[in-house]
């Protein structure tokens, strides 16, 4: 299980992949834009219950969390679905 603050370091990539402003992310995940700020600072004094709010707005909108590993820390991906969205264009999907 990855700490907190290692978690805390990829939700700026999350928001990243979803194309998402710190205002929309915050929105998503019911919090305060400053919130959003804090966490992806590095703040250490941010309630975990707000973390685990963006978390979740994240993880609803398509992002998959990757635990980290002795080699490497932990990432984000876009799920597969989400990633097609992502990458086909409006006008090209398949109908």
């Amino acid at each position: 299980m990855d700490s907190i603050s290692e978690i805390m370091s990829v939700l700026r990539a999350g928001r990243a992949l979803l194309d998402l402003s710190q205002e929309e992310l915050a929105s998503l995940a019911g919090v305060n834009r400053q919130i959003v700020v804090r966490v992806e600072r590095g703040d250490a004094n941010v309630l975990v219950d707000a973390i685990e709010k963006i978390r979740a707005a994240l993880e609803a909108g398509g992002i998959v969390f990757i635990e980290g590993s002795a080699e490497r820390g932990p990432g984000v991906a876009l799920t597969r679905s989400r990633l097609r969205q992502h990458i086909l264009p409006a006008s090209s999907k398949p109908e």
